[in-house]
């Protein structure tokens, strides 16, 4: 009877500790869960307070990079603008403005089927206050045919006379045969901040100087003349560089026509160059 009885006893023990265990683990569940449930409002609540990062913030940044893109920009440093479009996103006009960096970054290299292409992905809509974007990206046509223009131009054609007249009748002329050495056009084209050019050189030709009836005493002699173009945006097809001297422009020949009249006694004196030019390859 002793001995059931301690049987009994250490039953109804374990059953208690059983009792006890469970009862332990379901309040370090409940603790667990409401631990978790305590740092989940307390990250919700960080992410909503100040120190979070939100989307104001975001556009602030966004906004000053903008800001900053758009100086450089404008001040011709077109590497480090179009880093800072590029880091703002969708934000305004970034997109389009990245792509005008890269396009003036190509026309500056030469590369002008590219710049091409980067402006043809720049919106019709695309404003920036003090810079045209939209002028720079129809003027690159006019832009690029300028600074192709730049260079040496040798002579493939020239008429050159010297004829004397009494009235209209004439009396005794004289004319070239051949090309005559010495004639040529030099030219340089500088961009401005503006978008306009600055083209300068000098253009040269024969040209007869002093009639005389006999070969032998006949002179000529070259005829040197300044170009100073400013801030064209297009070559013109006509300039006068001195008088009775003009020069045209047309299907990338440039042509020199030269005349002057002079008397002699009765009779007058008229003396004529054309001569035309192509860029030397």
């Amino acid at each position: 009877m002793h001995n059931k009885f301690k049987k009994v006893s250490a039953v109804v023990m374990v059953m208690l500790m059983m009792a006890s265990f469970s009862s332990c683990s379901g309040l370090n569940s409940a603790i667990s869960e409401q631990a978790d449930t305590t740092t989940k409002k307390s990250v919700d609540s960080k992410s909503n307070g100040k120190d979070s990062v939100g989307d104001d913030d975001i556009v602030g940044v966004a906004e000053n990079k903008y800001k900053k893109g758009i100086e450089l920009l404008k001040a011709g440093n077109y590497s480090e603008a179009q880093a800072l479009f590029e880091a703002c996103g969708d934000y305004e006009y970034a997109f389009d403005l990245a792509n005008v960096c890269k396009a003036e970054i190509e026309f500056k290299n030469g590369n002008y089927s590219r710049a091409t292409t980067y402006y043809a992905k720049v919106s019709e809509k695309t404003e920036v206050p003090d810079f045209d974007v939209q002028q720079k990206k129809a003027s690159l046509p006019s832009r690029i045919a300028l600074v192709k223009m730049a260079g040496s131009y040798r002579v493939t054609s020239n008429n050159i006379t010297m004829t004397k007249y009494k009235k209209k009748k004439k009396l005794q002329w004289w004319y070239n045969i051949g090309i005559w050495s010495g004639q040529f056009i030099e030219l340089e084209c500088k961009e401005n901040p503006d978008g306009t050019f600055d083209v300068t050189g000098f253009v040269q030709f024969q040209r007869y100087t002093k009639f005389a009836k006999k070969k032998s005493k006949i002179k000529k002699g070259p005829y040197k003349l300044a170009i100073n173009l400013k801030n064209i945006t297009k070559f013109p097809a006509k300039i006068t560089l001195a008088k009775g001297v003009t020069l045209t422009y047309s299907n990338k020949i440039f042509i020199v026509n030269y005349s002057k009249t002079t008397k002699s006694g009765k009779n007058k004196i008229v003396y004529k160059s054309r001569v035309a030019y192509k860029k030397a390859n």
